[in-house]
């Protein structure tokens, strides 16, 4: 991918983590996730079954450094990468904390 453009799409740089957690979207549908990577506007994630484009979701995620945060956004992107649905998330609001609590 280009640097610039890479640069320009995302206004906020992304850290890789190593969370766990659920979503919920389309009618209470709801499915475990990981997420791999998170900015303090959006994350990517890894699903078992696909997203769709332009939904909205609400999260669920944690790991050993932190409880549960909770988090609402929109399926940017979801893409089948060997066997197992990476989605693009923009979160609806700015993340209220460090980010440091996570990574």
């Amino acid at each position: 991918m280009n640097e610039d453009l890479y640069g320009y799409r995302r206004a906020y740089q992304r850290f890789a983590c190593f969370l766990k957690g659920v979503c919920e979207y389309s009618g209470g549908k709801s499915q475990e996730i990981s997420c791999n990577d998170i900015s303090y506007k959006g994350a990517g994630i890894i699903a078992a079954q696909p997203l769709a484009i332009n939904s909205n979701l609400k999260m669920q995620l944690s790991n050993f450094k932190i409880g549960p945060i909770e988090v609402e956004g929109k399926v940017c992107w979801c893409n089948n990468v060997y066997g197992k649905w990476r989605a693009g998330i923009s979160f609806n609001k700015i993340l209220p904390f460090s980010l440091e609590k996570i990574v």
